[in-house]
């Protein structure tokens, strides 16, 4: 198994910064039984007092969502959460229960099942089992009178966090964790395991804190971690830049440090939404649209840039002046090209203009020409001095927005 993202990004996970706005609760303890149900307003405890599972808001959304947080950082840390994809809208109808058969069952308005563990009807016996928020954050469906009996957990199901004791899959081939963005783009991977470390995270031996182990059987191979002193917090994050990052609480300082970090920012795929530049020349790493863009959401750069002007070869009546072409420089180019050999740029361009759908292109320098259709993604402008070569890309621009940009509609600029 690799790990993989959905947009924007998911590590076995999907990244998710929750606020609770929610103030009041009433403990029920850690377990729920068979008919037992956990309303809008209770929360589960674990036995040591580190986790709860409770209803949650996001922001200034009505949705109602069911997480498990660390009791003592107040409403700041969320490490799993069970329905992100079918939230409830009615925090006072909204309760979780465990049914007659077993399963956990997120209702709203008694009847409407919002989530549910959907496990198969091959419990041995039903009555007996018991949901219960366990010391380590992990959340199970077990069966009461024989507790080590599992038949389903919270850890095979995580989302932007992994904890001590979860399990994360490793594809059986090559012995490596991967990261992908959009389920699509695979842009890390961990390197062999080595029985120790994995070859791309060193850093991984520089610490006594936390001890890394790789299990396989016929059923599964996965990698896992614990922590050498229980008394120690440590999660294992996607956060927002894409990066994995491996954090310990230092209660001194009272504050989560990183051990590690993969990949560097700037290798992350999709760090900067459609049609931006993510500038590496910038002390902040900014994104940025491209000239003749804006964004499409003010202040959310991960929602990418749009046309300020439409193409001329989109409009059916096909009148006004012809689309051109903006040259910028000094880029590490997107990866979905077509290539055409031996051809010239001249030859490049008029095929590009030719396609509606072409929104750039580019020389390769070795006789051939690189077209891209659909959104441009992963442009960085290079640390680089000015006035070394660079690659060089030419967007396709509105012929306003080119008379806009360089004031002499000549459909071609330089700039860095």
């Amino acid at each position: 198994m690799c790990v993989e993202t959905k947009p924007r990004f998911l590590l076995f996970v999907l990244l998710l910064l929750f606020v609770s706005h929610t103030t009041c609760f009433s403990i029920v303890g850690d377990t729920l039984l068979v008919g037992q149900s956990l309303s809008a307003s209770e929360t589960l405890i674990s036995q040591n007092g580190a986790f709860q599972l409770r209803f949650f808001k996001s922001g200034p959304s009505v949705n109602i969502y069911l997480g498990i947080w660390y009791k003592n950082f107040g409403n700041t840390i969320n490490v799993w959460v069970a329905n992100r994809e079918s939230p409830s809208n009615d925090p006072a109808s909204s309760k979780l229960e465990l049914s007659a058969d077993g399963n956990l069952v997120l209702l709203m308005n008694s009847t409407k099942t919002v989530w549910s563990t959907a496990l198969a009807s091959s419990m041995s016996n039903a009555s007996t089992a018991e949901a219960v928020l366990l010391d380590d954050g992990n959340f199970v469906v077990r069966d009461g009178s024989n507790p080590p009996t599992i038949y389903w957990q919270s850890f095979d199901y995580p989302t932007d966090t992994w904890l001590p004791g979860g399990k994360l899959g490793i594809n059986k081939h090559t012995g490596q964790l991967f990261i992908e963005w959009n389920r699509s783009h695979r842009y890390w991977s961990s390197g062999d395991w080595n029985g120790e470390i994995f070859a791309l995270v060193p850093e991984m031996r520089l610490n006594n804190i936390l001890k890394f182990s790789h299990l396989s059987n016929e059923n599964e191979s996965y990698f896992t971690y614990s922590v050498c002193n229980t008394s120690i917090l440590s999660r294992t994050v996607i956060d927002v830049s894409g990066q994995m990052q491996q954090l310990v609480w230092l209660g001194d300082f009272r504050d989560w440090f990183p051990l590690w970090s993969q990949p560097d920012q700037v290798d992350v795929y999709g760090l900067c939404g459609a049609f931006e530049v993510f500038n590496e020349n910038s002390a902040s790493y900014d994104c940025e649209c491209l000239k003749g863009f804006e964004p499409l959401v003010q202040n959310d750069w991960s929602s990418g840039c749009v046309r300020k002007s439409p193409l001329q070869c989109e409009n059916k009546r096909s009148v006004g002046k012809e689309d051109g072409f903006l040259k910028i420089s000094y880029l590490t180019l997107p990866a979905n090209s077509k290539t055409y050999q031996k051809e010239s740029a001249e030859r490049c361009r008029l095929d590009c203009i030719e396609i509606c759908s072409c929104v750039a292109y580019a020389d390769n320098n070795n006789g051939g020409c690189l077209l891209w259709e659909g959104d441009l993604m992963n442009l960085k402008q290079s640390a680089i001095a000015a006035g070394r070569a660079g690659e060089e890309i030419y967007v396709r621009l509105a012929a306003s927005e080119l008379e806009l940009q360089i004031g002499n509609g000549t459909g071609m600029a330089l700039y860095i």
